[in-house]
């Protein structure tokens, strides 16, 4: 595979051969070189990397209980082995009656039946709760990455800058929605705009804000609501980090730091009322 040149984009073998690590040191370094000078290929080399974690996550599905399945198959098998009654032997042959269709009603269902019903019923709910449980954890999980990524010394932002004038019109372009930042004399004592990021949250973009409080690092994500994660089941802490979250009617908002909860509240607070400025 030979090096791209500065002039020329990353195909989709040389993309996801750099993400997985399977070329040479040379190669490597030429495409590292390349995305230093190449902003479109920078943001594929972030949602496919985005991509393939998500779909790592999603591959982890669930099993139900091997008892739950067990004692389903046994309900359902003593259902079908049930005998029909058998007629009288000493009856006396009678002329073929043509058969009726027959009607069920509530009350003609076995009780095996019933249990097995019901077995189902739970499995499904049990099912679809996990699925959420599950979904919601990824997310959670998905943010204190990204988080924790920017506190890195490697970590540096796309826009360096405590200018909302300088982070707003960056974004231009970049989104399928606007925000609005609140200027430096309305933020909380001690809080500052740092810079900025494009990112992704569980497949769709985002603007990631960073700001420092009391010498906390705190990135916000904004997403667009119409096409945001859902947020109302996010736990509030997550290995020590706080997770806050808000809408406005257009933006799902979601901060998360390790600073003071209250402090977090207020900032996001702000956020959200400087997107309807009166």
């Amino acid at each position: 595979m030979n090096q791209t040149p500065p002039t020329n984009h990353l195909g989709p073998d040389q993309l996801n051969a750099f993400i997985d690590g399977e070329l040479s040191s040379a190669e490597q370094q030429g495409i590292e070189q390349h995305l230093g000078t190449c902003h479109a290929c920078t943001l594929r080399v972030l949602s496919t990397t985005q991509l393939k974690a998500a779909t790592a996550r999603a591959g982890q599905r669930f099993a139900p209980p091997p008892e739950a399945l067990t004692r389903l198959t046994a309900q359902l098998r003593a259902q079908q082995a049930t005998p029909e009654r058998s007629p009288r032997t000493n009856q006396t042959p009678q002329a073929p009656v043509k058969k009726t269709a027959r009607i069920y009603t509530m009350s003609s269902f076995r009780p095996a039946a019933w249990a097995a019903l019901a077995a189902a019923i739970l499995l499904t709910i049990s099912l679809l709760g996990w699925r959420q449980f599950h979904q919601t954890n990824a997310l959670a999980a998905e943010l204190l990455d990204q988080h924790l990524f920017t506190l890195s010394s490697a970590a540096t932002p796309q826009v360096i800058s405590t200018d909302r004038h300088t982070v707003k019109p960056w974004f231009q372009g970049r989104l399928p929605f606007s925000f609005n930042l609140p200027d430096t004399t309305a933020l909380p004592p001690d809080t500052t705009l740092k810079g900025a990021d494009l990112t992704y949250l569980d497949g769709q973009p985002a603007a990631l804000l960073l700001f420092n409080i009391h010498k906390h690092e705190v990135s916000i994500f904004l997403t667009q609501r119409a096409t945001g994660p859902t947020l109302t089941t996010l736990p509030t802490t997550r290995a020590g980090f706080t997770l806050q979250t808000a809408t406005t009617p257009d933006l799902r908002i979601i901060a998360v730091s390790d600073v003071n909860p209250a402090d977090l509240d207020l900032l996001v607070a702000i956020l959200v009322r400087t997107q309807s400025p009166a």
